[in-house]
């Protein structure tokens, strides 16, 4: 069982961090965030650390404002010179900042004059500002929707939206980022092909848009389909089909699953024809017959023959047989099997049989010749090809043979 990865200390900090901005404990999570990067200089704690410098940059410039009111100028420049360094961009900061250099030129002019033309400048940059405000704050927002999701799509989409923003090179790095992690994973999950390979690409990147993750897919179909196949049994083409109700091979793994002869097919079979054979060369006639239904469609050169003339035929062809041996050849037994469950059996078998013949010998004596009836034993010997069929019960329904050979001895 893989191991379950446990974030590293500088993931925790980050986690930290994230959760004081959350609960507006800025100094708090700007600590956390520092310490974070000191670790790890990651995009994620970069980013995080401009959205937590923005919000100390906020908080500066609420408290310039508040010394300015209190005409506490010198602290108010400093508070939001802090803003300005923060924020980056502050048309409020800079608006108090040049309010008290104005005032430091006109100092004669008196303190209520300096609040008059700061109120004025204020009321002019606070437009801007707040418009600047907004619009860095919805582009902030979709960047750390984008970070969230993390996916190809999300960076895509924020960089559609503002190609030119604050954290374009941030998106563009982590697409960059993305893009070889995705190959990086896709060439170790080919190289070999293996399924469990291909299963931890899909886990690290089909849900963020790996440009691979069909090709996975198909790869894992394939290969449980190939597996299913080897095995030769029809509960694991099953398995295929439940697993991958969707698959390339479904209708393929179906018809197998029809037409699949197993080991325990091709043994009953071997074993039901040896048995067969055991009891023509011994005679046994009526047992053959169980074999066989009431009317077998086709045997040798007869059609729709029914058991009784099956029998008749069987006894016929074992006329004066004194002893007959038959053996098949099993190394070369094949079998299939249609859709229909119907089996089609290919073998050879080998047989002897020991034959009495009554043959009429002439002899001469003296002048005549006599004619004497003697008995004559032949041995044959003969090698065929049998084709047969079989329905799912096993029984014939079509049997055919052909001679590949035979040769006879007699016998003293």
């Amino acid at each position: 069982m893989d191991s379950i990865d446990k974030p590293n200390p500088a993931q925790l900090l980050h986690n930290k961090a994230k959760a004081a901005l959350a609960l507006g404990e800025i100094y708090e999570a700007n600590i956390h965030i520092r310490k974070a990067i000191e670790l790890d200089a990651s995009d994620a704690n970069i980013a995080l650390a401009k959205e937590i410098k923005y919000e100390m940059g906020k908080k500066a410039l609420a408290k310039a404002q508040q010394l300015l009111e209190k005409q506490r100028y010198e602290d108010a420049r400093d508070e939001a010179q802090k803003a300005l360094q923060a924020m980056e961009v502050s048309a409020e900061a800079e608006a108090i900042i040049a309010a008290i250099d104005l005032k430091e030129r006109k100092k004669r002019h008196g303190g209520k004059r300096l609040v008059w033309l700061i109120s004025l400048v204020l009321l002019g940059s606070i437009a801007g500002g707040a418009l600047y405000y907004n619009q860095y704050s919805a582009e902030q927002s979709a960047w750390s929707q984008a970070q969230t999701t993390g996916s190809f799509s999300a960076y895509q989409t924020f960089l559609q939206k503002y190609p030119q923003g604050k954290f374009a090179t941030n998106a563009r790095e982590a697409l960059k980022a993305l893009n070889e992690k995705d190959e990086s994973l896709w060439q170790s999950a080919i190289h070999p092909p293996e399924k469990s390979n291909l299963e931890r690409y899909l886990t690290a990147m089909e849900a963020i848009g790996g440009s691979h993750a069909e090709d996975a897919k198909w790869l894992i179909d394939s290969l449980d389909f190939d597996l299913a196949v080897k095995e030769q049994n029809p509960i694991a083409l099953e398995i295929y089909v439940k697993n991958h109700p969707n698959g390339t091979y479904v209708a393929s793994a179906r018809k197998l699953m029809a037409t699949l002869v197993t080991s325990d097919d091709l043994k009953q079979i071997v074993d039901r024809f040896t048995q067969f054979y055991d009891y023509y060369a011994q005679g046994e006639h009526e047992k053959m017959i169980d074999f066989f239904n009431e009317i077998t469609p086709r045997f040798m050169d007869k059609k729709m023959v029914d058991q009784e003339t099956l029998l008749e035929s069987f006894r016929e062809s074992q006329l004066d047989v004194e002893s007959e041996e038959i053996a098949i050849d099993t190394s070369q037994f094949a079998v299939t099997k249609d859709t229909s469950g119907v089996f089609t059996c290919k073998f050879t078998l080998s047989s002897q049989r020991k034959v009495k013949k009554l043959v009429e010998v002439k002899q001469k004596r003296g002048r005549r010749t006599v004619t004497k009836t003697e008995t004559q034993w032949i041995q044959y010997f003969a090698k065929q090809a049998v084709e047969a069929k079989l329905d799912g019960d096993l029984k014939i329904i079509d049997y055919k043979v052909r001679l590949l050979g035979s040769r006879k001895e007699i016998l003293d």
